[in-house]
């Protein structure tokens, strides 16, 4: 049976920590709070906001990264004494593990988009975000190396500054939830536009309204 009533049915899919930054990993938030720009330029559109699933929050250890820390005092030992290739396929086992785990979270996505789009909603999009080794749609970290790096860091004494080492294994390609999720959309023939937040973009109000555009919103 079919209802009649007033919503316009368009959506977006958005990245979790748009809408709730106290998601993103310990000491790499980019502001204090929800995107309020980016969301009130969808609130302008009435545009509903779906947010996507948090999968290092499930598969890292929740808000802290506690499963994820605790590869470190191995990976410390590992980077000091000069065995740390011989880690290496053990990290990326334990990376594989996690991408299957993704896989599962871009599934269950991409069946409630496609439940939507059975039911006449508009999708007008999908926001990732592209500093993330997670959720980024054309840029990727290399997991390895910055572990490696941070441990190495943490062994020295030094200030670790999560946010330059993330930065500094940025690499082309797409992450571990968003390339599945792009993935699975391909294979169901499903042509939504995806587009990756910068969050460390020179003005977070124009990076929102880079978004609009690409999405054909008005802002």
């Amino acid at each position: 049976m079919q209802y009649q009533d007033i919503r316009i049915k368009k959506i977006v899919f958005m990245n979790h920590c748009l809408l709730n930054i106290d998601a993103r990993g310990p000491g790499v938030a980019f502001r204090q709070g929800p995107s309020a720009e980016l969301i009130q330029i969808f609130v302008n559109n009435n545009i509903n906001m779906v947010q996507l699933p948090c999968c290092e929050c499930i598969g890292w250890g929740g808000a802290a990264r506690k499963e994820f820390d605790k590869f470190l005092p191995i990976v410390t030992n590992a980077a000091v004494s000069g065995w740390f290739p011989l880690l290496i396929p053990l990290l990326k086992a334990s990376l594989s593990s996690y991408n299957r785990l993704c896989r599962k979270e871009a599934i269950k996505v991409v069946d409630r988009m496609e439940d939507y789009l059975r039911e006449g909603f508009t999708i007008c999009g999908v926001i990732g975000m592209n500093d993330s080794p997670t959720c980024g749609v054309t840029k990727k970290v290399n997991m390895v190396e910055y572990m490696k790096q941070m441990a190495i860091a943490i062994h020295a004494g030094n200030a670790v500054d999560p946010v330059k080492m993330n930065c500094d294994q940025l690499m082309d390609g797409k992450s571990f939830f968003m390339g599945n999720l792009i993935e699975e959309m391909g294979k169901r023939k499903l042509d939504i536009k995806v587009i990756g937040y910068e969050p460390w973009a020179e003005s977070l109000p124009d990076e929102s309204k880079r978004i609009a555009q690409f999405l054909d919103l008005q802002t």
